[in-house]
């Protein structure tokens, strides 16, 4: 498999962004073909090492504007998506996300440049703790809860973004319960107000979730290839 290609099946898989038109970027180009690629979301001072250690072949990058390109290994190519992977892997409209969730009857919520923002879906009747639990189960830990009054919740919202109308529309479409990658200030209000559940699962928790998905969405396409995914930095 070739860099171009590689690119190719990524915008493939994302698309262009709603909100700028951008999509995958070559940062550094490799002429001869891939077999060792590495994920990670932004450089850090060692990254250079890392691929070094792990024989990489190429990495892609979530962020990519720190990256000192002068230090990488010679021929390792490297190529950067970061508005299209936040839009589609990530707590928005994310059919994958949906399934791992057992989440139907989905339909989607706000709009920012004629992409939803998110999601509402129904799933079997849980309790507040209990949805709690299975999203511990699927992103390992969520970073802070705000109980709200439901005593079951039936239909939730994941949403990548939060505010008082988001969550008073996400009401609106019968959710009880609001996922999201941090709660936000101006939506407690509208919290009170609709007795709505909150539940944070923190933005770089989130991140290395649909840095996980994209992993497995490649060695879908690329069985054999040897994918290597950098530790949390945090």
């Amino acid at each position: 498999m070739g860099l171009d290609e590689l690119v190719g099946h990524i915008d493939q898989l994302l698309g262009a962004s709603a909100e700028t038109g951008e999509g995958t970027v070559l940062v550094a180009a490799r002429e001869q073909p891939i077999s060792r690629l590495g994920l990670a979301l932004e450089p850090w001072e060692g990254l250079a090492e890392w691929a070094r250690s792990e024989r990489l072949d190429a990495i892609f990058l979530h962020r990519h504007w720190r990256l000192d390109t002068a230090a990488l290994p010679p021929g390792l190519g490297v190529v950067a998506n970061h508005a299209p992977f936040d839009e589609r892997l990530g707590l928005g409209f994310n059919l994958h996300l949906a399934r791992v969730l057992g989440l139907e009857s989905l339909e989607p919520l706000g709009e920012r440049a004629g992409q939803p923002l998110g999601m509402v879906g129904s799933l079997a009747p849980l309790t507040p703790r209990e949805l709690v639990q299975r999203l511990e189960q699927h992103f390992g830990a969520v970073e802070d809860v705000v109980p709200g009054s439901p005593e079951r919740v039936e239909r939730i919202a994941v949403v990548r973004a939060m505010n008082d109308a988001l969550v008073r529309e996400a009401a609106g479409l019968g959710a009880t319960a609001y996922v999201t990658g941090q709660l936000r200030v101006p939506a407690r209000r509208a919290l009170v107000d609709t007795g709505m559940c909150a539940i944070a699962i923190g933005h770089a928790r989130s991140e290395r979730w649909g840095l996980g998905l994209l992993e497995r969405l490649l060695r879908e396409r690329w069985p054999a290839l040897h994918i290597i995914v950098a530790s949390p930095r945090d």
